[in-house]
């Protein structure tokens, strides 16, 4: 259960799966190494969270598609992704100037089980954490991100670990947020590092929630964020371009505002069926959604992204960071 579910808060109308996360759809890991250094100056508060995909993405592409809100970000490997319709890696979240070394550690863990692979796509996804994290020091290494893909699991923990370790949104501390929710026969579940918006911003479940009491983190100006949605229906990757721009819907129910300096990236794959390497998408025409499902499903993508959100919140702890900074949490009954 993700800690919005189990602080007694309901997103939605669409059910939730058995764990309320993005493992929910199956066969879907997903781990996280932290890197927590030192205190005051110089601290470092970051790491990376990996998100796999059953089977072998490299041997059998996925059918994914984008949605980019806000391009203000140094995301890799998702041009090719929007324009083939086809993930063939894992997705790994990071800060800014680690995105280029996960990248690298996306290259070494392919060529370990494909080393005779001429070309690989790798896709990174990141968020600045410079707030709270000496980013300048680059401390997250290949190591790391090797480390997050070994240790994915069904499990999914939330809050301040992995990517979100050293993130803030809404001017208070955020983390990872994940959720799902059941649509007839399928699952659609969200992976979210929200590190945007201004504290006025917030809406919780449609509401300000009362934050007076609760100092500011930070000036309001920078800030992005990083969904990744998945889910088990079959569909074609234009199909699941449409299901991506509703994340973006999620996002804006929470108050996302998509600065000026904000990067704001939609990423979702579909885990049935893949793809035969240099082939087509091998979705069976009969299994195209259409009428009432697909509508649970543009709606379900929404639902998720808002409910990952705000788990992501509340799972959060306050954390000091570089320069004696402190990121203060959500309280944990926003609402009263």
């Amino acid at each position: 259960m993700n800690a919005l579910r189990a602080a007694g808060f309901t997103v939605g109308t669409l059910p939730p799966g058995s764990r309320c996360s993005i493992a929910d759809v199956p066969g879907v890991r997903v781990g996280h190494t932290t890197v927590w250094e030192g205190d005051g100056a110089g601290a470092v508060r970051t790491g990376v969270t990996a998100v796999i995909p059953p089977g072998d993405p490299f041997g059998a592409p996925l059918p994914a598609g984008v949605d980019v809100l806000h391009g203000y970000g140094k995301a890799t490997g998702l041009w090719q992704v929007a324009h083939l319709g086809m993930l063939e890696s894992p997705v790994l979240l990071t800060n800014t100037l680690a995105t280029f070394r996960c990248a690298d550690a996306l290259i070494s863990w392919t060529l370990a089980r494909h080393p005779k692979a001429r070309s690989v796509n790798p896709v990174v996804l990141e968020c600045n954490d410079g707030w709270l994290s000496t980013i300048q020091k680059r401390p997250v290494t290949e190591a790391h991100a090797l480390a997050a893909l070994d240790a994915a699991a069904p499990h999914v923990e939330e809050g301040c670990v992995g990517v979100g370790t050293g993130m803030v949104a809404y001017e208070l501390k955020s983390g990872v947020g994940t959720a799902s929710c059941a649509v007839d026969r399928f699952t659609v579940g969200a992976l979210v590092v929200p590190n945007m918006g201004r504290r006025e911003d917030l809406l919780f479940l449609g509401k300000h929630p009362d934050l007076a009491g609760i100092p500011r983190t930070r000036g309001p100006d920078v800030g992005s964020v990083v969904v990744v949605l998945a889910t088990d229906a079959p569909l074609r990757p234009h199909e699941l371009g449409l299901l991506a721009r509703r994340g973006v819907l999620g996002l804006a129910r929470t108050g996302a505002p998509a600065d000026m300096g904000s990067g704001d990236f939609v990423l979702i794959f579909s885990t049935g069926p893949p793809t035969e390497r240099g082939g087509n998408c091998s979705c069976d025409v009969s299994l195209s959604l259409r009428g009432a499902c697909m509508a649970k499903l543009l709606r379900a993508c929404a639902q998720v992204t808002e409910e990952a959100v705000l788990s992501a919140l509340l799972a959060a702890q306050s954390t000091a960071g570089r320069d004696g900074r402190m990121a203060y949490a959500l309280p944990r009954h926003p609402l009263g």
